[in-house]
């Protein structure tokens, strides 16, 4: 009767011991599974597993997620315009930075309305929002450097604006595939 006892707590301690780790592994291939389908998978992963809300979250807590760190690369980008604006000296460089974080700051706030519709379960709304309103103002950051071929896009902004397209590209990707 003891050995029976002794075996019963070994079975229980190892479906205890276990049960975390098929969780966690079933989070990991939902996170897998979104993230192949994006445009950018490695970025969209390491967005994704920087939360640490994600080992529990399902598909549209992933996506608030995703749009999190859209919204995140979009702030710092307009902190870097910004920041460039105020000390540049007056010229049409400086006139360029300005509106660029204009558009920058707008692209970061309308991140709340994606996120608002993703919590009324409006995944192509939210998606339509990124498409048609915040990657073209982020684009147009380009386009006005674009305007001016004499005046070089700073490295860091280039590097922003594609930073904020990635993540943008991978929410789209994580929306369409909820």
């Amino acid at each position: 009767m003891a050995s029976f006892g002794v075996y019963f707590l070994i079975l229980c301690i190892f479906t205890l011991s276990y049960q975390p780790f098929t969780l966690v592994r079933a989070d990991d291939n939902l996170i897998n599974s979104l993230c192949s389908k994006a445009d950018f998978p490695s970025i969209c992963s390491n967005c994704l597993t920087s939360d640490p809300s994600s080992k529990t979250a399902d598909a549209p807590e992933l996506s608030i997620i995703a749009i999190s760190c859209a919204q995140k690369e979009a702030n710092l980008l307009y902190e870097d315009l910004s920041s460039q604006y105020e000390s540049a000296p007056k010229s049409p460089l400086k006139t360029i930075l300005g509106d660029c974080a204009e558009r920058t700051l707008e692209a970061r706030n309308d991140f709340e309305s994606v996120l608002q519709s993703v919590s009324v379960r409006d995944y192509g709304g939210a998606k339509g929002i990124v498409i048609n309103l915040i990657q073209p103002l982020v684009d147009s950051c380009t386009g006005h450097f674009s305007d001016f071929p004499d005046i070089p896009i700073p490295a860091d902004v280039a590097a922003g604006i594609q930073e904020v397209t990635f993540h943008c590209k991978n929410v789209e990707a994580i929306l369409s595939n909820i």
